[in-house]
């Protein structure tokens, strides 16, 4: 639903080739509709992304339909799949190069080469030489201000800017709206996350003032009324002056724009910054506090949260500047006792969130976690790559089952969110009525029965 990436990415190389965006995801095509365009176009190169592992068959299925048409089509993958997986996905014959990390430089670098216009790229590729998969190091975009802004004017945004979740905790405060990612880069390292291996642990930001003369621009043009970052840590840019000078640049400009934040640390909230956000605008925020047990937060986790007991407070803080507070919360990672679970889910319930999100722990690819389930033989399956669904579990325990897990995912996120005195304040944040808010309920729980 974001074509920034795409559009980022075709501007790094509208001088050297022509470009068409086709977005098969947004236009839900099919096959053969795909199949037509690429006919249509007849390109030299097609470059193809997916961000997920849970769509991995999708990269496969493209490369397939592109060779089909002609095999001297030169197709280029990347995204987070081709980054963590990249072996698996070059055991794909009709896949000539894939992209490991940010791919900016690497695919202006490629395109040159192709066109014979510069030398081989010397980083941020995996290519075949003499029937071998060879693998150069990854690649990441160290002065992200050097970086041009997406090229709006490839495709009409304003579909885009008006569709997106309309109910849920996650929809945009108000259409049209703008998905942004100012900052890339993560330094935590938990044990679940695959950030640091694709985006590195340096928290690298953009110019705060060239983001809000994009903003402006956003605004001026499409008539843009609100902005939700996507970023993993925008507070622990430039130690947190980064996220303070944006903020008070969007209060100087009077951009007049509602955000909201998929992923703030809650321990780096202090009254400035929260007062900040308010100022510029912010309405709601994601936090990420995985767990209420400590021993599971500091030797499994490894997240820097020093002091659980100071939550509660920071939320408080949060919710009396008018601003809801969504927490997440993971259960059933590999070692997890059931009364720690349980604590977890007791936690949730008392620090005074808006709203609480339960997932199950799921073993990624080149994760920590990974590494820490196969090592102590708590995987649920042997797969070659496990399965990603946040919502079944794919660990097994001597205490507990992967049924169990997703079971209680589900019934305990009913209970507590949906609660008589939290309904018509989750109810407000979702931007539905009590009995629209029922029928997801209930589609939750089968979807769960269903999926077990």
């Amino acid at each position: 639903m974001n074509p920034a990436t795409l559009l980022l990415l075709a501007a790094m190389v509208k001088d050297l080739v022509e470009v068409e965006i086709i977005d098969a995801q947004f236009h839900d095509m099919s096959r053969e509709e795909f199949r037509k365009r690429i006919h249509n176009v007849k390109p030299d190169y097609v470059g193809i992304s997916v961000m997920t592992s849970e769509y991995q068959d999708i990269i496969d299925i493209a490369a397939r339909i592109i060779k089909e048409l002609d095999r001297n089509i030169v197709t280029v993958v990347g995204g987070v799949h081709v980054t963590t997986k990249y072996e698996y996905v070059m055991r794909n014959n009709d896949i000539d190069f894939g992209v490991i990390g940010e791919g900016e430089y690497v695919l202006r670098n490629l395109v040159m080469y192709l066109n014979d216009q510069g030398p081989f790229p010397t980083a941020g590729l995996v290519y075949r030489k003499d029937g071998r998969v060879t693998a150069l190091g990854r690649v990441l975009v160290e002065n992200l201000q050097e970086l041009p802004w997406p090229d709006y004017s490839i495709i009409d945004m304003n579909p885009y800017f008006n569709r997106g979740a309309r109910f849920g905790p996650n929809c945009p405060p108000e259409f049209p709206y703008i998905k942004m990612v100012v900052t890339r880069g993560c330094p935590f390292g938990c044990t679940f996350c695959q950030v640091d291996l694709i985006s590195g642990k340096k928290v690298r930001s953009r110019n705060p003032e060239d983001i809000v003369s994009e903003m402006l621009y956003l605004k001026e043009k499409y008539g843009i009324r609100s902005i939700v970052f996507e970023d993993d840590n925008m507070l622990m840019a430039e130690n947190r002056e980064f996220a303070k000078r944006l903020f008070s640049l969007m209060i100087e400009k009077h951009l007049n724009l509602k955000w909201t934040a998929i992923a703030f640390a809650i321990f780096l909230l202090d009254d400035e910054i929260l007062d900040l956000m308010k100022d510029s605008g912010c309405i709601g925020i994601n936090v990420a506090i995985e767990s209420g047990n400590e021993r599971v937060l500091k030797q499994i986790v490894k997240k820097p949260i020093k002091s659980l007991k100071k939550v509660p407070d920071i939320i408080q803080k949060i919710k009396d500047r008018g601003i809801y507070c969504i927490v997440n919360f993971i259960i059933g990672f590999p070692g997890e006792r059931w009364d720690e679970i349980r604590q977890t889910i007791d936690f949730a319930e008392k620090c005074g969130a808006d709203y609480v999100k339960f997932f199950v722990a799921v073993p990624l690819y080149g994760t920590k976690l990974h590494k820490i389930a196969q090592e102590t033989g708590t995987l649920a399956n042997n797969d070659e790559f496990p399965v990603t669904d946040w919502r079944y579990s794919q660990i097994k325990s001597d205490e507990w089952n992967e049924k169990d897990i997703s079971i209680l995912r589900a019934y305990e996120w009913d209970r507590i969110n949906f609660s008589p005195d939290k309904i018509n304040r989750v109810a407000e944040i979702w931007g539905v009525s009590i009995d629209e808010l029922s029928k997801v309920r209930r589609r939750t729980r089968e979807n769960m029965q269903n999926g077990l």
